[in-house]
């Protein structure tokens, strides 16, 4: 991979403005590529772009995002994804005033979120906050 870390939005751009930028690891790039299409994926990135612009994207009027421990997930299902069920995992770092994507699941139950994956989006989460991704460039963009 050629770098670790994209951004994918910027505080202060778009209209309306966001107002937390958006890091996505290439691994939960990957993640999604492996179960949605291009237009399904467009979907997905537009939620995340919705998040963006509130106040506190962990607790969101448009979408459903739930904590999972120290996590977030970002949920979706329907409409452009069909029968798929996604779960978009995140983080923020709020000293770069940033919503943090780790990576995404095709959930194919309606239960908890499952155990591996979960373990994988901590440690994702881990390795982001000890800087194992690199610098996206951005500390809190005004």
């Amino acid at each position: 991979m050629a770098k670790d870390l994209k951004i994918g939005v910027h505080k202060g751009d778009g209209e309306p403005e966001f107002k937390w930028n958006v890091l996505i690891l290439d691994l939960a790039f990957h993640d999604a590529m492996q179960f949605l299409d291009e237009s399904q994926y467009q979907h997905i990135s537009e939620q995340v772009q919705e998040l963006a612009r509130e106040l506190d994207p962990t607790h969101p009027m448009t979408q459903t995002v739930s904590c999972v421990e120290d996590l977030f997930e970002l949920k979706d299902k329907g409409g452009p994804l069909g029968k798929i069920n996604v779960r978009v995992f995140f983080v923020l770092d709020k000293p770069r005033k940033a919503i943090v994507i780790l990576g995404a699941i095709f959930k194919q139950n309606d239960g908890k979120t499952p155990f591996g994956d979960k373990k994988r989006m901590q440690r994702r989460g881990r390795k982001y906050f000890a800087g194992e991704y690199g610098a996206p460039g951005i500390t809190d963009v005004p």
